[in-house]
């Protein structure tokens, strides 16, 4: 493979490639061979790999772990022909280690464990060729699956592994001179290793003396500089052009975004046009299919009258056979003529005839279908009517259990009975009775209602009047209270007046009295004065106690008449609410749940009723068949 060994020193010999043939040497016989040209060296390294300690936790169950998975993936990926599973891995047989290990070594030398030299000896002089930085003990190699021995050779296995898998990159890697020209970074990185590459080689030359390669060197670097500046110069012409282009598409679009408009509304105008074809592809096709029925009864129509005429063709010729045959005299034929000029006649007779039934039972139709429309409009307005009575349906509150809904059904015109041309409804002998009583009852329902009504309004005219009257009577004590109140404050003013008066004429007799200071006749002066003033205050509390006294009487009447104004008023609207109250009852009873019926709408149902009793008695007898 070209590799050095990743073990040895740099000043040591190079190991050669493993892969030599059938006539190689093994490989501890090398390993001699170069122990014997460098024995120091040997004894050194192995002292050192002796004494060494492996950094990884080598027990550790999750290192552990995934050494097995890499382990497993690298087997499978590989083509590892034999029977392999985590648990085997877990704790694997001397065999099962020597297939595995038997199948990585010869990876690297297909001549590996090919009996010439024990397993175990082969394999631990197989590591430590390849630079195993660690010991592998030949007596672990006879205990593979112990729990002491297996984590360290698992954990060579993975350097193992992971060496191998190196090489494969390594060999997989593409060439970087060999790629083409990507972006600017890869262009640099390029060149700065093939520079690197001529200054290590130059360098190299530079320091033995060797001047014809240190040139040979430059001008191979100049060569592929020059060759990049070429793949980029190019490189530059492709981006241009490419750059018009895009320049040319951005041009033609812009003149295209300039006619979007136009081309939309073509767009539209062409959807349109679309649209209206495929209907008229539709009208078309619906066209065709009528067409092609029509031509397929026609067809059909056609068969039918030739097998017809076929008919008639042969039973001509059989006419015609049976005229030829028979023996006619002229007498015969004469008679034959005058029979068939007769028949022709009669038919003509009978066709005329016909002719006229049919325009008789035409326009005997016409007038049955005139009357049959007014027949049903009739119907029409009494079963509205009959609905407002309370006549329908059947379960109405004067239907009597019976069925008064009408339904004209011309297709039984023909019948003699008129009853079932009308729904099975008989008019003469059940709707009229009904509607008779029902008409009777409703007027002596009215009348009553009516008499009822004019009783009530004349309560209330009496009302009204008693009310007026105790109103005329309440206005007349409220008068005579004011009057009496008015007579009350006159006599009171003059009452105080004379007290007024009274009054002035004591302070002028005590003035009088203080004046003349005579002890007798201040005395005598004072008594007479003292039995006035009495008598005046007895005159005035006799006044006050009557004026009181006949307000208190004037304002108890008045009273007394204002409460009963306001029982009267009251009771009156009570009997009146009362009578109102009776007289809308007895008339809800009276027209069946409506509360208003006018008596123009009374003979307005009678009218039509009469009307529709006379359109069913005239109708017309069925017309009879030619």
């Amino acid at each position: 493979m070209g590799r050095q060994s990743m073990g040895l020193p740099s000043k040591g010999p190079q190991r050669t490639s493993m892969a030599m043939g059938s006539s190689r040497q093994s490989m501890s016989a090398r390993n001699q061979s170069l122990g014997r040209k460098s024995t120091g060296i040997s004894r050194e390294t192995m002292a050192r790999g002796g004494s060494r300690q492996d950094p990884r936790p080598l027990s550790d169950k999750g290192f552990m772990n995934a050494s097995i998975r890499s382990l497993l993936n690298f087997l499978m990926e590989n083509g590892y022909d034999s029977a392999i599973s985590p648990k085997i891995l877990a704790r694997p047989s001397s065999k099962d280690f020597n297939n595995i290990v038997t199948f990585l070594f010869r990876k690297i030398d297909p001549n590996f464990n090919d009996g010439t030299h024990k397993f175990e000896d082969e394999v631990a002089s197989a590591f430590k060729a390849l630079g195993y930085p660690f010991n592998i003990s030949k007596t672990s190699l006879y205990a593979v699956g112990s729990p002491h021995t297996w984590p360290g050779l698992l954990a060579a296995i993975t350097w193992l592994i992971e060496l191998l898998t190196y090489d494969q990159e390594v060999a997989l890697a593409p060439n970087d001179e060999e790629e083409g020209f990507e972006d600017m970074d890869k262009l640099v990185a390029v060149s700065d290793k093939a520079f690197f590459g001529y200054l290590a080689e130059a360098y190299t030359s530079f320091l033995s003396g060797d001047d014809d390669r240190y040139a040979q060197l430059e001008e191979e670097l100049i060569e592929k500089f020059e060759a990049k500046n070429e793949e980029v110069e190019q490189e530059c012409e492709r981006i241009a052009v490419e750059n018009d282009d895009i320049v040319g598409n951005m041009e033609n679009l812009s003149q295209t975004a300039n006619a979007l408009p136009e081309l939309e509304k073509r767009q539209e105008d062409l959807s349109s046009d679309l649209e209206k074809f495929h209907q008229l592809i539709e009208q078309l096709n619906d066209h065709k299919a009528a067409l092609e029925k029509k031509v397929e009864s026609r067809s059909a129509e056609l068969d039918r009258n030739q097998v017809d005429l076929s008919a008639i063709n042969e039973r001509v010729a059989e006419l015609k056979n049976a005229v030829a045959g028979q023996d006619l005299s002229a007498e015969d034929v004469r008679r034959m003529q005058g029979e068939r000029a007769r028949v022709e006649e009669g038919l003509e007779k009978a066709i005329a005839t016909k002719e006229q039934h049919s325009k008789d039972l035409w326009d005997a139709e016409t007038e049955l279908n005139k009357v049959c429309d007014e027949l049903e409009a009739a119907a029409s307005v009494f079963n509205s009517k009959a609905t407002e009575l309370q006549l329908i349906p059947e379960t109405a509150k004067h239907s009597q259990g019976k069925k008064f809904k009408i339904v004209v059904n011309k297709e039984l015109a023909e019948e003699a009975d008129t009853n079932v041309m009308l729904g099975n409804v008989d008019i003469k002998n059940e709707v009229r009775p009904v509607i008779a009583q029902l008409k009777e009852t409703m007027t002596g329902n009215m009348n009553v209602a009516k008499q009822e009504l004019l009783n009530l309004l004349d309560q209330e005219e009496q009302a009204e009047e008693q009310l007026k009257e105790a109103l005329s009577h309440a206005t007349t004590l409220e008068n005579r209270a004011r009057r009496a109140e008015e007579q009350y404050n006159k006599e009171k003013l003059q009452l105080d007046a004379t007290i007024a008066e009274l009054v002035s004429e004591t302070e002028e007799a005590e003035t009088k009295t203080t004046q003349l200071r005579d002890p007798m006749a201040l005395e005598t002066a004072i008594a007479r004065n003292t039995t006035r003033l009495n008598q005046l205050k007895a005159l005035r509390e006799e006044k006050l106690e009557a004026a009181a006294a006949r307000k208190e009487a004037v304002h108890n009447e008045i009273l007394k008449a204002l409460n009963m104004c306001a029982d009267h008023k009251d009771y009156i609207q009570m009997q009146l609410g009362d009578l109102k109250a009776y007289g809308e009852e007895k008339l809800q009873m009276l027209q069946g749940g409506k509360t208003e019926k006018k008596e123009e709408e009374v003979v307005e149902e009678e009218t039509a009723e009469e009307n529709f009793n006379a359109g069913a008695d005239e109708l017309p007898p069925p017309p009879t068949s030619a």
